[in-house]
This record gives structure tokens, C-alpha cells and sequence, in this order.
């Protein structure tokens, strides 16, 4: 029996995340929709208490009028080993470019009748190749080869599971600011709370994971 792909869906339209599980599960490659969300932020609530393993994350461009290529880099730490695969209207060169150098593995474009289509891609992604737009392919070496993946990844799906733990949300939220390498008052500004509260959010890792330092946490989240 085929391996099942697991797949999650990140869409604004609940018409068309439901489209695309009708498609993407109908068709002959073994593959599941195990979550689909209506935003960044519901994606992560739901992986992180489903404790979810992903293969393969279809992320759509645009997000309720906001690009989302600016959530791949937390998304590929939190996501380790699971490819994203952006989903688009857009045949545009330079968004595939800044895609691609953000950490996306493949850039799909919506069309009457694809070739090949969307399932098809996704198969092909999670056995190890990248779909990329023909006619604009050639445009991407630079993008590849100014490609920066985080340097730290943890599957923050496995995570709690692995360490017998409860992560609460905005303890995942410093603890990405700890693996972007951000200091305290970094990663207070970008979640709009106090140095202090910062603080006790590193604290409560510290016990929960027990560690002793940022180092020791690092290492051991990202080796869990």
C-alpha cells in the first residue's frame, strides 16, 4: 500500500480549502487532508494541539490581502521536514523568486486546466522534487542560490508529544523569536509584550523542557 501524504491547507476561502480536499483526496495519490485552516495563525493552533506530522503544506499567496511568503521562515522552523508548496494566481517571476528564497519547495499557479495538476504536484513534491512554473524557471538561479533556510527547525507538531509537555501559544511565539536568534527585547517588540513578560515565557521553557540556557534549549527542541 502507497504511503499517504499528509497534507494541510492554508487558505482565506473556506469554498476553496474544501475545493481542494475534494481534488487533492480524490485523486490516485494517497493523499490526506489532516488540516486545513483559514489562516497562519489557525494553522499553528491546530498543529500544535492535533500534534500533527505534516508532508506537505499548501500555502496560499495571498492571505486576506497580505502576502504570506513573510510566515515561511516560521513556518519552515516549526514545520521541520514538511515542504510548503505555495499556491497562487499570480505568473509572477519576482514573487516566485521571493518565494523560493523565503523557503518555499514548489510554486503552483492556478489555471483552468492545469498540467500537471495540483495533486499531481503535490506527489511529486513529496517524493522529492520542486514544481516550478516553466516559463518563468529561468529566472530563478539567483533565487536559489541566495536560498536561506532557518537555522534552526523543530516539527512543533511532534514537539509537546516528544517531551511530554504543554506548550502554550505564546510560548511558542518566544520560543521562535529564541530559534530566529532575537534577543528579549526583539522578541517583545515583534509579539507587542513587556521585556519582563518575555522573561517569564523563557522561564516556563526553561522548566518545562529542563534546560538551564538558551543554548541548552535550542539544542534540545531542535534535536526532540
Amino acid at each position: 500500500m502507497s504511503q499517504v501524504i499528509r497534507t494541510a491547507i492554508i487558505d482565506d476561502q473556506d469554498l476553496l480549502l474544501q475545493q481542494m480536499k475534494m481534488l487533492l483526496e480524490l485523486s490516485a495519490h494517497h493523499i490526506r487532508c489532516t488540516l486545513m485552516a483559514t489562516s497562519v495563525e489557525s494553522f499553528f493552533d491546530q498543529l500544535l494541539e492535533q500534534q500533527l506530522t505534516l508532508d506537505i503544506i499548501l500555502l496560499d499567496l495571498d492571505l486576506r490581502g497580505q502576502e504570506s511568503i513573510t510566515h515561511l521562515p516560521k513556518i519552515k522552523r516549526l514545520a521541520k521536514n514538511t515542504k510548503v508548496i505555495m499556491v497562487t494566481g499570480h505568473d509572477n517571476p519576482v514573487l516566485l523568486a521571493k518565494a523560493i528564497e523565503s523557503g518555499a519547495d514548489g510554486y503552483f499557479v492556478k489555471r483552468t486546466d492545469p498540467q500537471p495538476d495540483l495533486a499531481e504536484v503535490v506527489k511529486l513534491t513529496y517524493e522529492g522534487g520542486a514544481f516550478l512554473e516553466p516559463s518563468i524557471s529561468a529566472n530563478l538561479l539567483k533565487a536559489f542560490q541566495n536560498r536561506k533556510l532557518p537555522h534552526h527547525q523543530v516539527n512543533i507538531g511532534e514537539l509537546s508529544k516528544n517531551l511530554n509537555i504543554i506548550l502554550a501559544k505564546r510560548e511558542i511565539e518566544v520560543l521562535d523569536g529564541l530559534l530566529e536568534e532575537k534577543s528579549y527585547q526583539e522578541i517583545a517588540d515583534d509579539n507587542h509584550i513587556s521585556i519582563n513578560t518575555v522573561r517569564h515565557y523563557v522561564k516556563g521553557l526553561y522548566q518545562k523542557v529542563g534546560v538551564s540556557s538558551r543554548r541548552e534549549l535550542i539544542e534540545k527542541v531542535v534535536n526532540s
